[in-house]
């Protein structure tokens, strides 16, 4: 799929994208990208999702490279802020380092489907949908009672990563680099993982780097997230519509602790772009890419999807020729808030908000999002796969 696009990272770009899904095996699918800018800048990235290893293990595979010609990193070094620290909650919009580089991201995660609930009939639930695309009644894989031994699955996660920004002209001793290890046990009580509209989702996590790298030193991150569905049922014009409710939290206990890394003092801290983030594709997507990051966060979303009846792109010439059984449009809000120590009373006090909307569309098996957002800063356009939540 051809395409083209602007945002300021890399000015108009030309890129190319590309969709599969049953290849190999009957759940795997694969998403790939590759773009081009008028600034010079190059990337590419890869997705592998649901790879069956052996019986109940599964595997993602998450890879991105790519040479910037522009990159905001909301890290401190920006000499007209000397007295703020970059990211805070009430840091200014305008106090990152501005420059170019690399960014380099690699994410492996295995998942065990323990054999509980809807995962004790086998590690791959058969989902039957209709020519539309929606889950046939019968078929669902929990959103019955909130009970991981009668409903649902419950999925154990080791996810090993690894990610560097080389920046050009960093006034910072080091680079934001990092690799360790996550830990997550998830519970997902929804009725169809791909596009749920009754159900749960529950995830707590812990992330480990233990600064194994040269210039780096460890850090300790611990998450967790619900997402609660409500089906509000079809209508003449509607074929589904979905309230979809979010939260999470996140805190780095190691914040406050240091050592001496080549004779600097480093604070075992996340690096800008992991830990406790908000901006981007998920969290916020008003606002920059992590253009919040600090010790802890809070984050609260609320979707309406709404799917219509008619369905324009089967009469679109060349996208008729991909599979697309249906459309969604969505309204969304958000507010969320960063805070350099766990407070929960701080944390919700001068919350930072964003209003938006965009469109998914299910292209080969998988869910394609284009979201427009705005908060109290300059508006985003984010465009990835699968639901935020």
């Amino acid at each position: 799929i051809p395409f083209a696009f602007y945002n300021d990272s890399t000015d108009l770009a030309v890129s190319a994208a590309f969709v599969a899904s049953g290849y190999f095996q009957p759940q795997l699918a694969m998403v790939g990208n590759a773009f081009v800018g008028s600034n010079e800048t190059t990337s590419g990235f890869l997705l592998a999702k649901d790879y069956q290893v052996h019986n109940r293990l599964f595997a993602d595979l998450k890879l991105l490279a790519g040479d910037f010609g522009e990159i905001d990193s909301y890290q401190n070094g920006n000499p007209a802020y000397p007295n703020e620290r970059a990211g805070s909650n009430n840091s200014s919009e305008n106090n990152y380092i501005n420059t170019e580089g690399t960014d380099h991201f690699y994410r492996l995660n295995l998942r065990y489907v323990l054999p509980t609930g809807d995962g004790a009939k086998g590690p791959i639930h058969k989902y039957v949908v209709d020519r539309r695309g929606l889950l046939v009644p019968g078929h669902e894989s929990g959103g019955r009672e909130w009970n991981p031994f009668t409903s649902g699955r419950l999925i154990a996660e080791s996810e090993f990563f690894y990610r560097k920004q080389d920046l050009d002209n960093n006034p910072n001793p080091f680079e934001p680099e990092t690799m360790g290890v996550t830990l997550a046990l998830e519970y997902d009580n929804s009725d169809f993982y791909k596009n749920p509209t009754s159900g749960s989702r529950q995830r707590i996590a812990i992330s480990r780097d233990w600064g194994g790298l040269d210039d780096t030193a460890p850090w300790t991150s611990v998450e967790f997230e619900a997402t609660k569905y409500f089906s509000f049922g079809a209508t003449e014009s509607a074929l589904q519509r979905v309230l979809a409710l979010n939260m999470w939290w996140a805190d780095s206990p190691t914040w406050d602790s240091s050592s001496t890394v080549k004779g600097q003092q480093v604070f075992h801290r996340p690096p800008p772009f992991s830990g406790a983030t908000l901006g981007g594709l998920d969290r916020h997507r008003g606002y920059a890419t992590n253009r919040f990051n600090d010790r802890s966060g809070v984050f609260y979303a609320a979707e309406y999807r709404h799917m219509p009846d008619n369905n324009p792109f089967k009469s679109i010439p060349y996208v008729n020729t991909l599979r697309i059984p249906w459309w969604q449009w969505v309204v969304f809000a958000e507010v969320g808030r960063v805070h350099d120590e766990w407070d929960l009373s701080e944390l919700h006090d001068d919350m930072k908000w964003g209003v938006g909307a965009g469109i998914r569309l299910d292209v080969e098996g998988v869910v394609v999002r284009l979201d427009v957002a705005k908060g109290e800063e300059e508006g985003q356009v984010q465009m990835f796969i699968g639901h935020t939540f």
